[in-house]
């Protein structure tokens, strides 16, 4: 007994050490596991806020987006426009050529009208202030319809100059919405992924506490065979005393059979050694 209890005091001994052991390794995995879910925690909330924060910004580029096309058919109307009214300034250049050969053609006239009334005479006088009348308003018409030829030309130049830079504008403004539309879809898949990284993370958040409680329930249970182990310790020490003084009845019987087992076998060794006689 005393033989077996001093094996199984052994082994319950290295049970209670490696119990102890794999309890603080146990403690040890559930402080790591738990950190590590928190560290989790806060890394979901920040995807989560940068997911927002791309959402928000998708939103954004493509507000701008609207805009930045909107811009671009208003440049493109006022192209348009400055072109109509470039064709209406050249339509008013042709009335005014027409004006000014009027005018020339008036001017003609009334100088012909001057030379007959001057041949005329007395007779011919009214009439040659009529014609110097005629010939004065056609000068003014001529120079008019130079002066409005000036001006339309000026026009037509700041207009062309005017149309020229609302083109390179609508054209900037057309890259710009390039631009913007690559970037709304980068933004986009960057969102898409976002999310789906944030669903990740959420799944192993899960499956990190769900670790976290597996560990720490079983940390309570080495924990609770690391206890159950030391007491079974325990009493295997006071079992041990109290077989250390034991002395059965049937020890004393072997001992006392033994000796005169001895003692007898002396006696016969004894009688048959004859040749002492």
């Amino acid at each position: 007994i005393k033989t077996y209890t001093n094996h199984s005091l052994s082994g319950i001994g290295k049970l209670s050490s490696g119990n102890n052991e794999l309890a603080a390794r146990t403690e040890e995995q559930a402080s790591a596991l738990e950190e590590t879910a928190s560290s989790m925690e806060e890394i979901s909330s920040t995807v989560k806020q940068n997911t927002e924060n791309v959402a928000n910004a998708a939103s954004i580029v493509l507000s701008a987006t609207n805009l930045s096309r909107n811009c671009g058919e208003e440049v493109n109307d006022v192209v348009r426009l400055m072109k109509d009214i470039s064709e209406y300034s050249n339509k008013i250049f042709e009335i005014t050529d027409v004006i000014d050969s009027i005018a020339f053609q008036t001017n003609i006239l009334a100088l012909n009208a001057s030379v007959e009334a001057a041949r005329a005479g007395e007779q011919g006088r009214g009439f040659a202030v009529v014609s110097g009348e005629v010939r004065e308003l056609a000068q003014k018409c001529t120079d008019s319809a130079k002066n409005i030829k000036i001006l339309i030309d000026n026009t037509v130049q700041k207009i062309s100059s005017g149309s020229d830079m609302a083109e390179k504008a609508g054209n900037s403004m057309l890259n710009v919405v390039n631009s913007i539309e690559k970037i709304n879809n980068i933004i986009s898949e960057i969102s898409i992924a976002s999310s789906e990284q944030s669903k990740g993370i959420e799944q192993i958040c899960t499956a990190v506490n769900e670790m976290d409680v597996v560990t720490q329930k079983n940390s309570n249970l080495v924990e609770q065979c690391a206890k159950q182990a030391s007491s079974i310790e325990m009493d295997a020490n006071e079992l041990l005393k109290m077989v250390e003084h034991f002395k059965t009845d049937y020890v004393i019987s072997l001992t006392h059979e033994k000796n005169k087992h001895n003692n007898t076998q002396k006696v016969f060794n004894n009688e048959d050694n004859w040749s002492s006689f």
